[in-house]
C-alpha cells in the first residue's frame, strides 16, 4: 500500500526561522518542542514499527537475480546518430573545433575567464573559486596535444565544474562554507584525478547548497545558484552549482555528489542528464567525508554521450576507497538510436502520480515514449516508501552532524539558520533510530531485490515539485521548509538508502517553461543500462534554450 502523504508545514524565514533555531539548539527547551517535530517529520511513527532485519551500515548487493536484457548488434546505431537538440553544445562538438582548428583549448579557457566579468554569468553564481593558473596551464597543455595529434580522450579540453564537497589541488575543500578545509593541503579527488587525467579542464569549485544539507541551494557565505531557464528560480541542490554551468554551457560536464538527489534533483531542474552510480561505483576518496554510507559521486551533463563518457572516466575500483573494491567490472553503454523490444519497465501509479500535475503529464509521456520503443510498462508496488523516508532522514542527518561535529563547536555562526536547525533536529535522533534505520535499509533492499527480478527499471518523476523560487528573504538564512523538501525528494531517497543507481533526464517543461526530470532506476551495477536507455529516449523531448547561455562560437 503507498503510505507517503504530502506534509502540511509552516515555512519559516526570518526572525521566526532564527528564534526556532536558537530555541532547538538549547537541550532543555529542544526537549519540549522537539516531540511535534518528530510527529511531523513521521519519525514518531517510525519509532513504533518493528523491524526483524539484520542492520545494513552501508549498502551491499549479493546475488541479485537481475533480468538480462540483450539486443541484436543490428539494433545498435552509430552513437554519434543520436537525435541530440541542436542548441546543445557538447564535448565531441567543441573537440570537433579544436580538431579543425577554429578554436583550442586555451582561447577556450581564456574566453572563460573574460566571462567572469559578464553580469549574467555573474548572477547565476555557479561557481565559488577559481584558480586561472593552472586552467591555463592545463589548457595549453591540451592545445599542443591537439596540435601534435596526442589527443589524451573524449574530455580532452573539455571544460569540468567540480563540486565544493571534492579536493582539487590548489583549492580548498569547503564543502560549500568557508571554514571547512581551511589550512588543508588539498589534492585531487579520485574522480577529480580521473578527469584530469583524462585532459578535463577544471574551470572551477561549483556552487553547492551548505555543507550538502538542502536540495534549494541555500548557502549564507556565497548565496544560491540560480536557475538559467529563470534566474528568479533556483537551480537546485546540493549541487546546484554543477547545473547551473552545464545547463548555461559554462561547462560540458559537472561533478557532483548526490546523497538524496542532489545530482538528480538540479539536473531535473536546469533540464539536463544526472547520474547517482550505484553506491561505490565512483570512488569517494578525498571527498569532505561528511556523508559516507548515502552520498555517491557522480555526473551532470547535457547529452546522454557526456554523461556517459564521464562516468566512465570516473567509475571503477579504488584502493583508497573500500566501498568501490565490492564492484564488478564497468561495462561502457552502448549508446545510440536504438529499439527498446525486451525491456520491462516498473512503476507503481500512486507514487508516479504524487506530484505537481504538469510533471506527471510530463513524465507520463515518457512512458508513451518508451511504450513507443518498444518497452512494456509494469505495474509494481514498492512497500515502506514512508519508513524507507525516514531511515533516509536519520542516517544522512546523523552521519552528517557526527562528521561536523568538530567544526560546530567553533564555526556554527558561519552556518545558516536553516542548516543549524536540521543539525539541531538530528541530535533528537536515539541510537535505537539509528539502528532501526539501518535495518530499514536492508528491508527496502531485499524488497527492491525481489523488484528487480521482474523489472529493468522503475521509472517515476524525479521530483514532485518544479524549481522553486528563491526568496529574498531566504538568502541569508535559509528558509525551512519541510513540505516543498518533502514533495521535491519524495522520489530520489529510496536509491540513496539502498544504494541503487538513478538517472534523471529532460521531460519537456511546464506551461512556465521550468525544465520537468523523468527518473529510472536500475539493479546494482546497470548504470549502462540506464544510459542506454536514455539515449534511446534522448531524441523524443524538445529541449527549451535556457534564458542565459554562454556560447564558445561551436
Amino acid at each position: 500500500m503507498y503510505d507517503l502523504t504530502s506534509a502540511s508545514l509552516p515555512v519559516l524565514t526570518g526572525i521566526p526561522l532564527r528564534i526556532l533555531r536558537w530555541c532547538m539548539e538549547r537541550p532543555r527547551i529542544r526537549s519540549l518542542l522537539a516531540p511535534g517535530l518528530l510527529t511531523s517529520a513521521g519519525v514518531t511513527a517510525f519509532r513504533a514499527q518493528h523491524e526483524s532485519y539484520t542492520a545494513m551500515v552501508e549498502p551491499t548487493f549479493v546475488d541479485w537475480p537481475l533480468l538480462p536484457f540483450e539486443r541484436p548488434d543490428s539494433e545498435i546505431a552509430d552513437a554519434g546518430a543520436s537525435s541530440v537538440d541542436s542548441r546543445v553544445w557538447d564535448a565531441a562538438a567543441l573537440q570537433a573545433a579544436y580538431r579543425a582548428g577554429t578554436l583550442t583549448p586555451t582561447a577556450v579557457a581564456k574566453h572563460w575567464i573574460a566571462l567572469r566579468t559578464d553580469a549574467s554569468f555573474r548572477h547565476l553564481n555557479a561557481f565559488i573559486a577559481y584558480d586561472d593558473t593552472a586552467l591555463l596551464r592545463d589548457a595549453a597543455a591540451a592545445t599542443a596535444r591537439f596540435q601534435a595529434g596526442n589527443v589524451l580522450s573524449e574530455l580532452d579540453g573539455v571544460p569540468v565544474s567540480i563540486k565544493d564537497e571534492f579536493s582539487v589541488t590548489g583549492y580548498r575543500t569547503g564543502d560549500g562554507t568557508t571554514f571547512l578545509g581551511v589550512g588543508q593541503q588539498a589534492v585531487d579527488a579520485t574522480p577529480v584525478a580521473r578527469l584530469r587525467a583524462a585532459g578535463a579542464l577544471i574551470v572551477g569549485k561549483g556552487q553547492m547548497h551548505e555543507i550538502g544539507l538542502g536540495v534549494v541551494g541555500t548557502n549564507a557565505a556565497y548565496g544560491p545558484a540560480r536557475n538559467p531557464y529563470n534566474s528568479a528560480h533556483t537551480a537546485g541542490g546540493s549541487s546546484g552549482g554543477a547545473a547551473a554551468a552545464v545547463a548555461s554551457g559554462q561547462v560540458c560536464i559537472g561533478l557532483g555528489a548526490d546523497g538524496g538527489g542532489s545530482i538528480r534533483i538540479p539536473a531535473a531542474f536546469c533540464g539536463l542528464y544526472g547520474l547517482k552510480p550505484t553506491y561505490g561505483r565512483i570512488s569517494s576518496h578525498g571527498s569532505a567525508g561528511v556523508v559516507w554510507s548515502m552520498s555517491h559521486p557522480g555526473p551532470i551533463a547535457a547529452t546522454v554521450r557526456d554523461l556517459a563518457i564521464a562516468y566512465e572516466t570516473m567509475a571503477g575500483a579504488d584502493d583508497a576507497d573500500a566501498a568501490s573494491m565490492r564492484q564488478p567490472s564497468v561495462v561502457p553503454p552502448r549508446l545510440g538510436n536504438r529499439s527498446l523490444a525486451g525491456l520491462r519497465v516498473g512503476y507503481m501509479p500512486a507514487w508516479f502520480s504524487h506530484a505537481d500535475a504538469e510533471i506527471v503529464a510530463r513524465c507520463t509521456e515518457m512512458l508513451t515514449a518508451l511504450r513507443a520503443a518498444g518497452a512494456t510498462i509494469v505495474e509494481i508496488e514498492i512497500p515502506q516508501l514512508e519508513a524507507a523516508r525516514v531511515a533516509h532522514t536519520i542516517i544522512i542527518t546523523t552521519e552528517m552532524l557526527h562528521g561536523l561535529q568538530t567544526a560546530l563547536a567553533t564555526h556554527a555562526d558561519a552556518l545558516t539558520d536553516e542548516t543549524r536547525l536540521s543539525l539541531a533536529l538530528a541530535r533528537e535522533f536515539t541510537s535505537a533510530d539509528i539502528a532501526h534505520a539501518q535495518q530499514t535499509r536492508a528491508h527496502c533492499i531485499a524488497n527492491l531485490r525481489s523488484i528487480f527480478a521482474e523489472v529493468h527499471c522503475i521509472a517515476s518523476p524525479t521530483s514532485g515539485l518544479v524549481a522553486p523560487t528563491i526568496s529574498p528573504s531566504a538568502i541569508a538564512q535559509g528558509v525551512s521548509d519541510l513540505g516543498s523538501t518533502f514533495e521535491i525528494m519524495r522520489f530520489a531517497f529510496l536509491a540513496n538508502l539502498s544504494g541503487l543507481p538513478a538517472l534523471s533526464m529532460p521531460a519537456g517543461a511546464t506551461a512556465q517553461g521550468l525544465p520537468v526530470g523523468f527518473q529510472l532506476m536500475a539493479g546494482p551495477w546497470q548504470e549502462a543500462l540506464l544510459l542506454e536507455v536514455a539515449s534511446a529516449l534522448e531524441g523524443s523531448v524538445v529541449r527549451q534554450t535556457p534564458q542565459h547561455q554562454v556560447s564558445y562560437g561551436v
